[in-house]
């Protein structure tokens, strides 16, 4: 593994391991099923995604599942976002002081799946560009 390859490797993997703490502390699963899914989908993206890129012959595998797992992410997150702000849970709305409302929604968990997906994008091109 070169060096850039196990660099992208290592963010990836930093990367799963905030997602999945932060899933542990958001949703910890206990009585609730619906909290289980989303610690459950980051574990797998720990684990299953991490393994996968280590090898050239998954790597394909490896893309396809992390893509899928950060747009799946990206799309539940923002629809929470969405469903909160029109349902007036947040403490401020968008219209009072935006910038407070951006970081009461889940856009910055939004932008941690979004560089997931490319840290895993960049992994697979290097790991095509390798002889």
């Amino acid at each position: 593994m070169n060096s850039q390859r196990y660099q992208l490797w290592a963010a990836l993997v930093a990367l799963a391991v905030g997602a999945s703490m932060l899933h542990l502390r958001i949703h910890p699963p206990g009585d609730q099923l619906t909290f289980l899914w989303p610690t459950l989908f980051s574990f797998i993206d720990l684990v299953l995604v991490s393994v996968l890129f280590l090898f050239r012959a998954t790597a394909l595998l490896g893309l396809l599942l992390n893509s899928f797992l950060a747009f799946f992410g990206i799309i539940l997150m923002g629809d929470f976002s969405l469903t909160a702000t029109l349902a007036g849970h947040l403490k401020v709305m968008p219209g009072q002081d935006f910038f407070a409302w951006l970081l009461l929604t889940t856009i910055p968990d939004i932008m941690v799946a979004l560089a997931d997906f490319l840290v895993g994008l960049a992994l697979y091109r290097a790991i095509l560009a390798e002889k």
